[in-house]
């Protein structure tokens, strides 16, 4: 996937900022749903010390709370990573933008 596609997604993201977003990720059979209060969206290519974070990375900044089983927690950080390495199949529409990396299948939404 070009870094071209990644700048794209983040731009399409900042034009959702000042609303409340869903993220839903699948890994490995596990499903996490969080929801953030969307300040704006950053992109960092790096050199990762840590494998799990990898070299490019999507930050979603604002205030984010982890929702299942009918409970909301707040998470201890303004800002949630969503590794990119890997990423592919990009699906930027309206209301949804949808895509998958070597680690999970993703689906951002406008709540």
């Amino acid at each position: 996937m070009s870094e071209t596609k990644i700048i794209e997604m983040k731009d399409y993201l900042n034009s959702w900022a000042g609303q409340q977003i869903s993220i839903r990720k699948e890994e490995a059979g596990d499903l996490d749903q969080i929801t953030i209060s969307l300040e704006e969206a950053t992109f960092e290519q790096r050199d990762a010390e840590d494998e799990y974070l990898g070299d490019h990375i999507l930050f979603l900044h604002g205030r984010a709370y982890s929702t299942g089983e009918g409970s909301q927690v707040e998470l201890p950080s303004v800002m949630y990573e969503v590794p990119l390495d890997g990423i592919n199949d990009v699906r930027l529409d309206n209301s949804i933008i949808t895509f998958q990396t070597n680690r999970a299948q993703y689906a951002i939404s406008i709540n």
